[in-house]
């Protein structure tokens, strides 16, 4: 889940490429190819365990624009850490991104924070291990924000005239960044006058059947229907077939013969997944996928088919022109980014956050594999990747579980709050853990003036992160002014109880006050 880091989606072939264990999809903010690299980088010291400051401190790396910035007094708008690499090229704090949209729009200063585990941000070196990761908790990024915004001192405010306690900052985040916008509002709500939380799957789950359920409503009924078909053959062959079918199976689909049960119906289930990353601005991402399967190519010869699709025999021939055309592009290798796996790996396992996006037995859904299973995910996931150390071991195997979580921060039924806007897509994947959950006790959450609620028609994830979005589509268009025009409001009560006037050319300015005489 990326921040104005703005870290991409795993590309379809590089995410079923020959590694093990299978991918899950993670909840990530959307990132442009060529995103500008707008900001400058600082390193602050934060501290290894906030419960122990002792342990000393480690240099976490942080970029700022004052590209937008009044001047001394003026808010502050942080963009929560994200769960990948912050690299040079992946900054964007400029209006095409909702966090300088927000800082455009009050007049204010942005600032990403790389996350702790990722990029230089490493509280302990060496290897990712049960041992080095103790220090990747929830509480320990939640306090690395709070830590952050009251401790840092800004090249651009030397004088501290913009601090926390002196001008508004105001959290923001999409995807994970934005569950950590939601839970430091619930859990450490002192130090942020306001929150935008946007896609966050606040509601922790064991396994996440869901996220098919939504892209199945989600994606041309032909092709899920298609889909379906070849899972469910794939399935047969893997559960009854022999190894000479096995062969002829991955053969079909211009799969490498090498490939693992799990890694071919990994590669299967995991294809649809590019849904998330759809955006209204450009064209759809699944379109490539879906074109393959229902033979719709340039002299085909095959006619555009109906709901039914087209069945499984050319289903499986258009996939296999899809895996084709993707491997000779050389998109057959593993993700680069080892840390970035392992970091959230740790937190899945640990935390534990699950959300193990698998087959359920009591809610079959045809887009993901009978045989991608939760205790399947833990096997690979946790127990091959995180041995015990000594005395360490994930949280999991110490009988933590997805209950304390959401006990610990409200999950979706933290809604009593003030000064925090949501966004959702109608069809986001992770809608289903989100306050805008079909499932949610009592319904999706209702918006109110204080905490604000936009369900955009027809998005996917974090589809008001992208402001271009808004000159696409009205749905997107009204949650993106809503939140700007919502954290405006905002600022401008902040002014207007510090009975503080805000800095010249400030949108933000505030009301006379109300005296007796008037």
């Amino acid at each position: 889940m990326k921040s104005t880091a703005l870290f991409s989606v795993y590309g379809l072939i590089a995410a079923v490429s020959a590694i093990s264990p299978p991918r899950q999809r993670r909840d990530v903010q959307p990132r442009d190819p060529g995103s500008p690299g707008e900001g400058t980088i600082a390193y602050f010291d934060q501290l290894i365990d906030h419960s122990n400051p002792s342990l000393g401190t480690f240099k976490q790396e942080y970029w700022y624009s004052t590209m937008y910035y009044d001047g001394p007094g003026a808010p502050i708008v942080f963009e929560a850490p994200g769960e990948s690499t912050i690299g040079p090229d992946d900054i964007d704090l400029s209006n095409n991104t909702m966090t300088g949209l927000i800082a455009q729009n009050v007049r204010g200063a942005s600032i990403t924070l790389q996350h702790r585990y990722w990029g230089e941000a490493i509280p302990i070196p060496g290897n990712f291990t049960a041992e080095t990761l103790q220090y990747l908790n929830l509480n320990q990024s939640i306090e690395d924000i709070v830590y952050f915004a009251r401790n840092v001192k800004l090249d651009f405010d030397p004088e501290g005239k913009s601090k926390y306690d002196v001008a508004p900052w105001l959290l923001t985040g999409c995807s994970y960044p934005g569950a950590l916008s939601a839970w430091t509002n619930a859990l450490s709500p002192d130090t942020f006058w306001a929150y935008h939380s946007s896609s966050a799957p606040v509601q922790i789950k064991a396994s996440l059947w869901e996220y098919y359920e939504i892209i199945e409503k989600a994606i041309p009924r032909n092709c899920s229907a298609d889909m379906s078909r070849v899972i469910a053959h794939a399935d047969g062959i893997i559960a009854n077939g022999t190894e000479s079918d096995k062969i002829s199976l991955k053969k079909s689909l211009s799969l490498p013969t090498n490939w693992s049960d799990t890694e071919v119906v990994s590669a299967l289930s995991f294809a649809v997944t590019a849904w998330q990353g759809n955006q209204f601005y450009k064209n759809s991402s699944i379109t490539p996928l879906c074109e393959s399967v229902e033979n719709q190519w340039p002299g085909s010869g095959v006619s555009k088919p109906g709901p039914e699709g087209v069945g499984l025999e050319l289903a499986t021939k258009g996939l296999a022109r899809f895996w084709a055309k993707e491997f000779a592009k050389g998109n057959d290798v593993a993700d680069p980014d080892d840390t970035a796996t392992d970091g959230w790996n740790w937190y899945l396992c640990n935390e534990p956050f699950e959300a193990w996006q698998v087959w359920e037995p009591k809610h079959p859904i045809g887009l993901v594999s009978k045989h991608l299973t939760r205790s399947d995910m833990i096997r690979r996931r946790c127990e091959e990747m995180y041995p015990d150390v000594g005395p360490y071991k994930y949280g999991l195997k110490n009988g933590r579980n997805v209950e304390q979580i959401n006990a610990l921060t409200g999950g979706w039924n933290h809604v009593n709050t003030t000064h925090l806007v949501w966004v959702n897509g109608e069809f986001d994947p992770w809608r289903p853990v989100s306050v805008s959950s079909e499932s949610r006790p009592g319904g999706p959450l209702q918006s109110t003036e204080q905490a604000p609620v936009f369900l955009i028609p027809g998005a996917a994830h974090c589809n008001d992160y992208r402001t271009k979005n808004k000159f696409a589509n009205e749905g997107a268009r009204k949650a993106i002014d809503g939140v700007v025009d919502n954290m405006k409001k905002w600022v401008k009560e902040f002014y207007d109880q510090k009975a503080q006037k805000p800095p010249k050319g400030s949108n933000c300015r505030p009301r006379p006050r109300r005296t007796a005489a008037n």
